[in-house]
């Protein structure tokens, strides 16, 4: 079991980040470390080895204690495929559908599984931030909110009566990837070492219209007749691409978790398009969430976890 009193390592491992957080009886968080092994650095499915080589140069005494994953770690291409729970779902639902295995060092690891949620144009999955969502209530104090994640793969959820009841996810990060490196609107683009937001808040208003692929091209034809400048491009796009996600919140009021900087660019899109928003760390929710399953784990006296 996990004993009331023992220290506990909670991962959240994802396809392109590892960040592990170590916990005391009172679910306190001691330390934490962040690493740049997510899964597509993990090479023929060494997860064992990808996890040791972080935690023996940050918690020599690792294998001491049990682990907690949630995240893409449980997906089809990760250490193990965990099956989605689906919506709605409650953090009861995900700690009662653990994937509960043996390290090689003879410790024993659980993985939460994600959440799946069906609408009427089809289903849509998530691995991770269903622990944000879970943490962010206890932050909020609060059991009913509509929260956004930005990212590669931004999602948008609504949490009712402390269960995920809906969520959709929207590619705007890896649009903006894709649009920078790899077309002709970035071809030759300078990058800036400062936030350009007034070429930010232009892509934003170019993108209310909803003819996305046509004001696209805007960024190249405003750069070509002096309407933006070099360095100005990816701001502009930001600002679209951000402007056109989040255009159907109108009139909702947002929590927006997530690092510093993706979250503040999302305030500032939601503010010039009056939607009401605050933000909240990406870190601190997770903590929060995951101490929530393991704090089960504990009054349970599962057996599961030695």
């Amino acid at each position: 079991m996990i004993h009331s009193d023992s220290n506990v390592i909670v991962v959240d491992w994802g396809t392109t980040n590892f960040r592990a957080f170590l916990l005391d009886g009172a679910n306190s968080l001691i330390d934490s470390v962040e690493a740049n092994v997510g899964l597509l650095s993990v090479t023929d499915g060494n997860f064992a080895s990808a996890l040791e080589s972080v935690l023996k140069k940050w918690l020599p005494e690792y294998m001491n204690f049990p682990i907690v994953f949630a995240g893409m770690v449980g997906s089809a291409k990760g250490w193990h495929n965990v099956d989605y729970i689906p919506s709605p779902a409650s953090a009861s639902d995900l700690s009662k559908e653990l994937f509960v295995f043996n390290l090689p060092w003879e410790q024993m690891a659980a993985i939460v599984p994600g959440v799946c949620h069906t609408s009427a144009v089809g289903k849509d999955v998530m691995r991770g931030e269903e622990i944000q969502i879970f943490g962010l209530s206890q932050v909020l104090s609060s059991d009913n909110f509509d929260a956004v994640f930005p990212g590669t793969h931004s999602k948008h959820v609504t949490y009712q009566n402390n269960r995920i009841v809906q969520f959709g996810t929207y590619m705007t990060g890896e649009i903006f990837s894709l649009l920078v490196d790899h077309s002709i609107l970035g071809k030759g683009i300078e990058s800036s070492a400062t936030f350009k937001e007034a070429a930010f808040l232009k892509g934003a208003d170019d993108a209310l219209d909803g003819q996305l692929s046509n004001r696209l091209f805007l960024a190249r034809t405003h750069m070509l007749f002096n309407s933006i400048s070099n360095d100005e491009v990816a701001d502009y796009l930001s600002g679209m691409l951000i402007a056109h996600e989040l255009q159907s919140k109108i009139g909702k009021n947002l929590v927006f978790v997530g690092s510093e900087n993706l979250n503040r660019r999302y305030e500032i899109a939601s503010h010039h398009l009056d939607i009401q928003s605050t933000s909240v760390d990406g870190n601190a929710c997770f903590v929060a969430g995951i101490s929530e399953i393991v704090n089960q784990l504990r009054q349970k006296g599962s057996t599961s976890l030695v």
